[in-house]
C-alpha cells in the first residue's frame, strides 16, 4: 500500500519531505492555470519525486447537476480538459464526490428521474475518462455532504448499474464513521473499491490522524488489508496548525498502523 496526502501545489515539497508517496492535488487548482503555467507545473511535478495517481475536486462545488439551468455540455467539456491534464500528470483515477452537486434537491417530485439524470451524467464522464485510460471512483459521502449515495453498498450498486468498465467506488473512513457503515463492507465490496481516504473522523474538521488523537484506526486498516486492497490510502486533512509537522507525524504513525495491519509500506 502507498500513502498519500491531500494538499495544494504549494505543499508538494512538504508532502514529499513528510514521507508520503503520492500527492492528491485539487483539479480546480490545476484547471485555473493557463497553458504555459500548466506546462511549467508539469515539469515541476516530474521533478518532485512524488506520484500523482489520483486527483480530487473534479467539479466546482457550487454547481448543481439537478438545477434546470445546469449546462450539461459545458461541464462535460470542462471534465474532458480536467481529465486530459490529470492524465498528463500521471493520474490513474479520479474520485467523484461532489456532494452538494449530486444531491437530490429538497422537495424533488420525481426522485427516480433525478437519480437517472445523475447516472447519465456520471456515465458520460466515464466515457470521457476512458479516452485517457482513467478510472472513475464514486465516493460514498456522509449525510453532511450529500443526501444520495451515502453507504458503500448502495454506491457499489450505482456504479455497477452504469455498466462502465472503468466505473468503481472508493471508501473514506470519515464517511463510514458518520453513516455507521461497518468496516466489513470494505471486504464485502472489495472488487469495487479502488481508492481510500482517511482522516480523524470525529468532529467536523478534517485533521491528520495522529497517535494521540484518541481514535482507533486499526480496524479500518485491517479491513483494507483483509480485503486485499493494495492501492493508495490518502490522508484528507484540510485543517491543521502546522502542515509540515503534522503531516510528518501522521505519515510515520500511519506506516506503523499499516504494518500492524499486515501491510508492507
Amino acid at each position: 500500500m502507498l500513502l498519500g496526502a491531500f494538499g495544494n501545489i504549494g505543499q508538494m515539497e512538504m508532502i514529499k519531505t513528510a514521507g508520503f508517496n503520492t500527492a492528491e492535488l485539487d483539479l480546480g487548482e490545476i484547471m485555473g492555470m493557463d497553458l504555459k503555467t500548466f506546462l511549467n507545473f508539469e515539469r515541476r511535478a516530474e521533478r518532485s519525486g512524488l506520484r500523482f495517481d489520483v486527483f480530487s475536486g473534479l467539479l466546482p462545488l457550487d454547481i448543481r447537476i439537478h438545477e434546470p439551468g445546469f449546462l450539461w455540455d459545458k461541464w462535460l467539456e470542462y471534465v474532458d480538459k480536467a481529465a486530459e491534464r490529470a492524465a498528463c500528470l500521471g493520474a490513474k483515477r479520479i474520485p467523484f464526490g461532489a456532494g452538494k452537486c449530486r444531491s437530490i434537491p429538497a422537495g424533488c417530485e420525481d426522485r427516480e428521474e433525478a437519480e437517472k439524470r445523475l447516472a447519465a451524467f456520471v456515465g458520460e464522464i466515464c466515457c470521457i475518462f476512458q479516452k485517457y485510460s482513467l478510472e472513475m471512483v464514486v465516493e460514498p459521502l456522509g449525510p453532511a455532504n450529500s443526501n444520495y449515495l451515502n453507504r458503500i453498498g448502495e454506491t457499489a450498486d450505482f456504479a455497477r448499474s452504469l455498466k462502465r468498465e472503468n466505473c468503481h467506488i472508493m471508501c473514506d473512513l470519515r464517511h463510514m464513521y458518520k453513516t455507521g457503515d461497518p468496516y466489513h463492507a470494505i471486504i464485502s465490496f472489495k472488487k469495487e473499491i479502488r481508492h481510500a481516504h482517511i482522516d480523524h473522523p470525529e468532529g467536523e474538521l478534517r485533521r491528520f490522524p495522529l497517535p494521540d488523537d484518541g481514535f482507533d484506526y486499526q480496524p479500518y486498516l485491517e479491513a483494507l488489508h483483509d480485503s486485499g486492497y493494495d492501492g493508495i490510502l490518502t490522508v484528507e486533512a484540510t485543517y491543521y496548525e502546522d502542515f509540515e509537522e503534522e503531516a510528518a507525524r501522521s505519515c510515520e504513525y500511519l506506516k506503523k498502523c499499516a504494518k500492524a495491519a499486515g501491510y508492507q509500506v
